[in-house]
């Protein structure tokens, strides 16, 4: 992948299921997706991107980001605020 998504290639989510990824478990989230995205090496950039689309949308997303819950990203940008 090149230019501004570049940095997808060196998620590690790309090399997991899915499914892990989707956060209406109970507690918010995949445990897995977090453990994951706590070793990631784009985790901010993942963060980040996660922000301009919603920023952009105006809508939630769905599932694990950066490794945060739609919650969770919802509460951090509350107490930024």
């Amino acid at each position: 992948m090149t230019g501004r998504y570049a940095w997808m290639d060196a998620a590690l989510c790309a090399q997991a299921d899915p499914d892990e990824w989707i956060d209406n478990l109970a507690g918010g989230g995949s445990r897995t997706a977090k453990r994951i995205c706590g070793q990631c090496p784009v985790r901010v950039a993942c963060t980040a991107h996660a922000d301009q689309l919603e920023q952009h949308d105006g809508a939630s997303l769905r599932g694990i980001w950066g490794g945060h819950s739609q919650t969770q990203r919802r509460q951090q940008r509350q107490t930024a605020a």
